[in-house]
């Protein structure tokens, strides 16, 4: 299987594999759970911003919610997944959004996503 390298295109990020920008972006949700802050402005958000609404062109998945509302903001969550029978808690992203809504979203999915949309 060929490494699939990932770039953020709206601030040139290059990581020289999905593994290691999954790690970075999964870093900063953990801290935004950790510390339970919502990230409104900076790069990170903007960088978050561009990973989510990629992913949601690339999977035809919530365009109408996004032409609909602004994001403004991003915070971590816990979220109960069932993993071979086993319910696991894990960190995941949500995406707040302008009417007020959230939405949870993988940002490990995301990238994978991505990267499978980027050339080599």
């Amino acid at each position: 299987m060929a490494i699939k390298t990932v770039t953020i295109e709206n601030s040139d990020y290059f990581f020289p594999t999905q593994k290691q920008a999954q790690k970075y972006y999964s870093g900063i949700v953990k801290e935004l759970y950790d510390t339970e802050h919502t990230l409104t402005n900076g790069q990170d958000f903007e960088d978050l911003e561009w990973i989510y609404t990629s992913y949601c062109g690339y999977t035809d998945d919530k365009l109408d919610l996004l032409k609909d509302t602004d994001i403004t903001g991003f915070k971590g969550v816990k979220t109960i997944s069932q993993n071979s029978g086993q319910y696991i808690a894990t960190e995941c992203c949500a995406v707040v959004f302008s009417n007020g809504t959230e939405e949870e979203f993988s940002v490990d999915k995301a990238i994978k996503e991505i990267a499978n949309h980027q050339k080599v």
